[in-house]
């Protein structure tokens, strides 16, 4: 009969779900992927990657498309249609690397804005690399606020919404 006990103890304690997610600290960022719903750089993802003793910034937008004509004595005579030569588009990406140094201890309480240099050291077109900008990013009512700045010029400004999972 003891084992029983036992069993149906373990067998409970064991369904009951646990919410351990639910605590939110608000002194570190949520490490989500966010997605632009308004961006001067086009279209942007942005993701803060937590690597425990330091924090790194990624923003991938896509900036315009590019075509790239056929090579005017390409081969058009196939009977199968994509075998032939055509022109495509090609996306023009702004993609952007670095680590990140906080001003002061963050804070995520909605409205708060937390300061921090970004030292980008991968550029998709050399633009900024080796270089440090000052950013400023705030979540109000579960919208990203984020703002690059190279000395006094915007380079990215953004409102993003956190991507959802499925």
């Amino acid at each position: 009969m003891k084992i029983y006990v036992y069993l149906f103890i373990i067998i409970f304690s064991l369904s009951i779900p646990i919410k351990a997610g639910e605590l939110k600290e608000k002194s570190v960022i949520p490490y989500r992927v966010w997605d632009s719903d308004t961006c001067n750089i086009g279209q942007a993802e942005v993701w803060f990657q937590n690597w425990v003793d330091y924090t790194r910034l990624f923003i991938k937008s896509i900036k315009d498309t590019s075509i790239i004509n056929k090579h005017p004595y390409a081969k058009t005579d196939f009977k199968k249609s994509y075998l032939n030569a055509k022109d495509f588009t090609k996306l023009n990406y702004v993609q952007l690397l670095g680590n990140i140094k906080w001003f002061e201890n963050q804070n995520w309480n909605d409205g708060k804005v937390n300061q921090f240099e970004w030292y980008i050291d991968r550029d998709q077109n050399w633009y900024y690399k080796n270089k440090k900008l000052i950013g400023s990013a705030k979540i109000q009512s579960d919208t990203l606020y984020l703002v690059i700045k190279d000395y006094n010029q915007t380079i990215i400004e953004l409102k993003a919404k956190a991507r959802k999972f499925k």
